[in-house]
């Protein structure tokens, strides 16, 4: 026999099943204000049976007739709202559905841009237009909204706002994280590469490149490549600061010179003692000023504090926070700048070019906050730097210290498929199976899968 938690499970389990697909928002809520209306009026007709029994009751109290009158109309009022709201509060959320135009084909939710655009329609209001030769699969969808799969090309999303709504979009290793908003999505399958470009709200961009997650606002453009791993945000305000690098930001090749892991399993090798980024007199920040602070604690000019390093980053703005670094003097805050100094600044001299500040920051983080989840990511960023600078054997030994402290990290993929590949550089394709295999167990969707699906063939 079924307790009261399951009937009213499977009371709403039947109302879902009784709820036609074709019903919008709009219907929907007006049918709820009905239902709330239609409970209330039926209670205000029930009332007048139990109002004898409620002055009865009063009376018996010592009330007089007329606070009884008055009081007995305040409960009946009271109650028919209470179970209006409870019954409101009990309503199922309905799970959205869609519509799709121009891919007739469109079946088990996967959707193929042919010649014309194709285009999703959701219940609530929210848009994907599909840019042709493009391919997108939906993956979940309930009453908060869908997760989406980007297989190949371009989409162009206007999600409703919503209280609550969850929204995202992924795409290879990358997933675009939104509550509402308007922005476009491209995925290029071939070569590894992601853009998001916003218009209206905010995302959030996560991925091998940014596990911590980059947030992104109106106006401003990513550009991920898997490859070159590296990560360019760019906007209006900040184009001068981002662009002025030479070419796209990617790692330098002067870092070529780090040395793999030795007996000391988290420090890094090339730790540099002393040189002419050494601190000057008065130029190293105070101990416990917030990052990105001016040297001796104050506030901008505007009276507002500067602006962190990590969301000058964020922003796109690297040179600065170089600039600003060499100006505390670069000996000083390697050696005692905060976890979050070293993790902004590192990510900043990768994005703008300079391998050999990227990697004394990064081997700083290692010595320094070894135990830390950036700690060991500086292992993998060290051993992506050294293998682009045309040292895969030396990377082996990196991408080998970061898989031995995290196997199940962001980077674990991506440092697996890059070991992979410099295994096979150095030692050929018979030496480079036995990897090939272990990443095609752990990762069989991986970005690396094609090239271990080729080395494993007899």
């Amino acid at each position: 026999m079924m307790n009261e938690a399951e009937k009213l499970s499977r009371l709403a389990d039947l109302a879902r099943e009784g709820i036609p697909a074709d019903v919008d928002a709009a219907h929907d809520a007006a049918e709820r204000a009905r239902f709330v209306e239609a409970v209330s009026r039926g209670a205000a007709l029930r009332r007048v049976g139990a109002l004898g029994r409620v002055d009865t009751w009063l009376r018996s109290l010592g009330f007089s007739p007329l606070h009884a009158g008055r009081a007995r109309w305040g409960f009946a009022i009271a109650g028919a709202a209470a179970l209006a709201l409870a019954l409101v509060a009990l309503w199922p959320s309905r799970r959205l559905d869609y519509a799709v135009e121009g891919a007739p084909g469109a079946a088990g939710g996967y959707i193929a841009a042919a010649a014309e655009e194709a285009r999703l329609r959701f219940t609530d209001g929210t848009t994907v237009a599909l840019s042709p030769g493009s391919a997108l699969r939906v993956a979940e969808v309930d009453a908060a909204g869908a997760r989406m799969l980007l297989e190949d090309g371009r989409a162009s999303l206007r999600v409703t706002p919503r209280p609550k709504a969850r929204w995202s979009v992924e795409a290879g290793p990358f997933a675009v994280l939104v509550t509402g908003t308007a922005f476009d999505v491209s995925w290029t399958r071939g070569d590894g590469t992601l853009r998001v470009e916003l218009h209206e709200g905010s995302v959030t961009v996560r991925g091998p490149l940014a596990p911590d997650g980059l947030p992104l606002r109106a106006g401003q453009r990513l550009v991920a490549r898997m490859r070159e791993g590296d990560v360019q945000i760019s906007s209006g305000d900040a184009a001068g600061a981002a662009g002025s690098a030479a070419g796209p930001a990617q790692q330098g090749p002067s870092s070529a010179s780090a040395a793999p892991p030795g007996g000391e399993r988290n420090t890094g090798p090339g730790d540099v003692e002393g040189d002419a980024g050494a601190a000057r007199p008065g130029s190293s920040r105070a101990e416990g000023a917030p990052a990105g602070s001016p040297p001796d604690g104050s506030e901008a000019p505007d009276g507002a504090a500067a602006p962190s390093w990590a969301k000058r980053v964020a922003a796109g703005d690297f040179r600065s926070v170089l600039a600003e670094a060499e100006q505390r003097g670069l000996g000083g805050v390697l050696d005692h700048g905060s976890l979050d100094d070293l993790v902004a600044l590192a990510d900043a001299a990768r994005y703008a070019r300079r391998g050999d500040v990227a990697q004394r920051a990064l081997t700083a983080t290692r010595k320094r906050f070894p135990g830390t989840s950036h700690g060991k990511a500086a292992a993998f960023l060290l051993g992506r730097m050294v293998d682009d600078g045309g040292s895969p054997g030396a990377a082996v030994a990196w991408y080998d210290a970061y898989l031995a402290e995290s196997p199940g990290g962001p980077f674990a993929a991506e440092a697996l498929g890059r070991k992979m590949v410099a295994v096979e550089r150095t030692g050929g394709r018979a030496a480079a199976r036995p990897v090939a295999e272990l990443y095609l167990k752990r990762h069989p969707r991986g970005a690396h899968a094609p090239v271990a699906r080729d080395l494993v063939k007899p």
